[in-house]
């Protein structure tokens, strides 16, 4: 059995209009989000064996983040330069790459791939909020063969219920 949380970032800054996309950083209200659905985790299952994240500087501080409130070492967090603005089929490729000896694994990343990945799992969402999680299972005991035959959905957590 295969867990995969799927995490997009938190909310981010727009308070340079001339910043790059991909370094932009996370707002007030996005650095708080990260924390608190890291701490969400850890009392719902404890630390991760793996946190795989976009390269992006909002996905890195969101990972960063809730690895701090997960206990979970920051400089184990996997960082993917194919997961910025990624769609389903680069998301699917780097989650095949997880070692198989990993069973439950966060994934933070990007909207609208991240919603679009959920949706390809048979889980019919609109969007994806920022610092939202979906929490899905696969009976598979290899990543390279999670797929929508062998998911279920467990739960959808939003950044504003925790």
């Amino acid at each position: 059995m295969k867990k995969l949380l799927i995490m997009r970032h938190g909310k981010s800054s727009w308070d340079n209009k001339y910043l790059d996309d991909y370094d932009r950083p996370l707002n007030e209200r996005g650095i708080k989000n990260s924390s608190e659905m890291g701490r969400f985790l850890l009392q719902k299952f404890g630390k991760p064996e793996l946190i795989l994240s976009s390269s992006a500087k909002r996905t890195m501080t969101t990972a960063s983040l809730a690895a701090i409130s997960l206990d979970y070492p920051q400089d184990k967090i996997k960082l993917d330069e194919e997961l910025y603005l990624a769609g389903v089929s680069d998301i699917t490729k780097s989650i095949a790459k997880i070692s198989d000896n990993i069973n439950t694994c966060i994934l933070v990343g990007h909207n609208p791939g991240l919603t679009d990945l959920v949706n390809y799992f048979g889980v019919k969402l609109d969007n994806l909020p920022t610092a939202s999680v979906v929490c899905l299972d696969f009976d598979t005991l290899t990543w390279k063969e999670i797929s929508p035959k062998n998911a279920h959905f467990q739960w959808l957590k939003l950044a504003r219920e925790v």
